[in-house]
Parts: C-alpha cells; structure tokens; sequence
C-alpha cells in the first residue's frame, strides 16, 4: 500500500513539475495569440528608422521625429516589432476613448526613400499596434494589454537615455 501511495505521489509531482515548467517557458496569452500573417512581420532592409512620438508642452503637445542609422539598433527594433503578436481583444471588447497622438515607428530603405513598413502604437483605452504597409493599412492589429510594456522596451532601444525634450533633437 506504501509504494502506491508513493507511486502515485511521484506521479502528481511530475505532472505538477510538468504543468509548472509548461507555464514558465510560455509567453503571456501565447496560447491564445493567432498565427501572425506575413503581411505584418517587418520585413529585412530597412536602413533607416523614424520614431514619431508626443512631447507635451504648456501650450499643447509636439511632435517630434528622431531619425536612426544604426544597423544593429534598426535589427533589435525590426525583431521585437515581429515579436508583437496579433491582438486577442474579444469581438465585443469595450475599450475607452484614445485620445492620446499614436507613437510611431517607421521603417525605409534610405532617409531619402518613402517608408515601407509603419506602426502606429496606440497606448490608451485598448492598446493595439496598427500596421501599414506600403501606406496600406493591414488588419488585424497587433497587440493586447501587454503592448504598453513592450512599447517601452522598444523605446529604450531606441533612445536609452529617454525621450528626448523639445528642442534638443
């Protein structure tokens, strides 16, 4: 009777240890997320990255647009971008108002060159990621209630020291 006991204790601890070790290698909401269609993986290329994002002044808010070169800083970029996975918001999700500017990332083959790749990130209310490729917009949007802090990763690569003031770049 006690090596049942024991058998059957092993058992549970395995399938326990298994459950556990399952959880932890996945990624939140991974066995929810879609299969991401081509059309909204970012494409190799790309020799120039544009970030557009808000500064809020006393008179309103700003836009501004920082340029960047570096090859390995537009990989890292194009790489967590294709980490984003489809939104899973539910079809009668209710979301509040954005009233917030999208912050966007823009991908091209030159700074002379028109983008083919842009992502607006939309923080508020739901947070989704709208695609646009070749100025087309694509469906569906990437994302989910996780985006802000993948945005902000996505943010210290490109700038580590911050966003920068107005008026300084």
């Amino acid at each position: 009777m006690k090596s049942v006991l024991a058998l059957h204790r092993r058992w549970l601890l395995v399938l326990a240890l298994g459950a556990t070790s399952s959880l932890a290698l996945s990624t939140p909401g991974s066995s929810a997320t879609k299969m991401k269609p081509t059309r909204l993986v970012v494409p190799a290329g790309a020799t120039a990255l544009y970030w557009t994002y808000s500064m809020p002044l006393g008179t309103g808010a700003k836009l501004a647009t920082m340029k960047i070169t570096n090859a390995a800083t537009i990989k890292r970029v194009r790489t967590m971008v294709n980490n984003i996975g489809v939104s899973t918001y539910p079809k009668n999700q209710i979301c509040p108002l954005n009233y917030l500017e999208p912050f966007t990332v823009r991908f091209s083959t030159s700074s002379a060159h028109a983008s083919f790749f842009r992502i607006d990130f939309e923080l508020a209310g739901c947070p989704s990621a709208t695609v646009y490729l070749g100025g087309k917009r694509q469906t569906p949007t990437l994302g989910g209630f996780n985006l802000p802090r993948l945005y902000n990763a996505i943010q210290k690569v490109i700038a580590p020291n911050g966003q920068p003031l107005a008026g300084a770049g």
